[in-house]
């Protein structure tokens, strides 16, 4: 994609590029936020996502004072909600108010990102797509589980704030066939789609083709490569996403399987936050630089 074409992204970063998300949240040698927040502002992004409960501050009017000097806006924030289990998902419907009111403080429409929990069952067979689909959700089961992303959906809504559904690894919506499933079963109005290509390549899609036939249902994009060696290992038993996670199964663009560019061109005029993450277990303080470099890099490949 030409400079021109990739210039009217808007463009945002996650967290999670910088080693900070669920996974490393307790963790005490983190990249602060403040200094997060400068480097990517610096690296040109007008977005960044909120990241695990805490990091940007405790509440909606901290995260806003966070944001401020930075004139970066809120790009969405991400609600796991255990859809598979009806009690689970009651009790997750608190942090998902939280979550939707903090994106309202902070004057963003969203969205908030929906997606399944991670489990110990689909986080087993993450990957492998015949083990997976031992697992599914079908019949009754599946439109439950719809029909619980549909009304967190519209309770955001309610709250003027959009919601788009984020197909995960480790959980019950990853493979494509369970993608499919989902988005035929929810309202296109009110659950939009949060695609990302690394996710999706995990999952047996190919990225290219699922943006143009889903183009329409996209409403956030997420943009990451996948390392096809550490894949096969997963794919072949030989390694868990966990620990290919930790590997590198998400390295920068240009080094691994996904034709990003090919997305993009697919999705040209594409009005949404295009969130530029690699998903990385941890970052230290010494290690801002290294990160700095790669997302330099990445901003790089994307402007052809």
């Amino acid at each position: 994609m030409d400079g021109g074409a990739t210039s009217e992204l808007r463009l945002a970063s996650a967290p999670c590029t910088w080693g900070v998300w669920e996974r490393t949240a307790g963790r005490d040698d983190l990249v602060p936020p403040e200094r997060m927040l400068a480097v990517v502002r610096e690296l040109g992004y007008r977005g960044i996502e909120l990241g695990p409960p805490g990091y940007l501050g405790s509440g909606p009017d901290e995260v806003a004072r966070a944001l401020e000097p930075y004139g970066l806006e809120l790009a969405g924030a991400f609600a796991p909600l255990r859809i598979a289990d009806e009690a689970g998902f009651r009790e997750d419907l608190a942090f998902l108010d939280r979550t939707v009111a903090t994106l309202a403080a902070a004057g963003s429409r969203g969205p908030v990102v929906l997606a399944g929990d991670e489990n110990a069952l689909r986080l087993g067979v993450a990957g492998r797509p015949a083990a997976r689909a031992e697992t599914s959700l079908r019949g009754a089961e599946l439109a439950r589980a719809a029909g619980r992303v549909q009304a967190a959906a519209e309770r955001a809504l309610e709250r003027g704030v959009a919601a788009a559904f984020h197909p995960h690894t480790g959980t019950y919506v990853e493979g494509a066939e369970e993608v499919e499933a989902l988005l035929e079963a929810t309202d296109p109005d009110v659950v939009g789609l949060a695609f990302d290509t690394g996710h999706a390549v995990v999952g047996g899609a190919d990225p290219v083709a699922f943006a143009r036939d889903h183009r329409s249902r996209i409403a956030h994009l997420h943009l990451k490569d996948v390392d096809g060696a550490v894949l096969a290992r997963v794919r072949a038993g030989e390694a868990g996403v966990e620990e290919a996670w930790a590997g590198g199964l998400f390295c920068p663009f240009g080094e691994g399987v996904v034709d990003v560019v090919g997305v993009l061109r697919e999705l040209d005029g594409f009005g949404g936050w295009a969130v530029v993450e690699q998903d990385r277990v941890a970052v230290r303080l010494e290690d801002l630089g290294a990160v700095r470099a790669v997302e330099e890099r990445n901003l790089a490949a994307l402007r052809g």
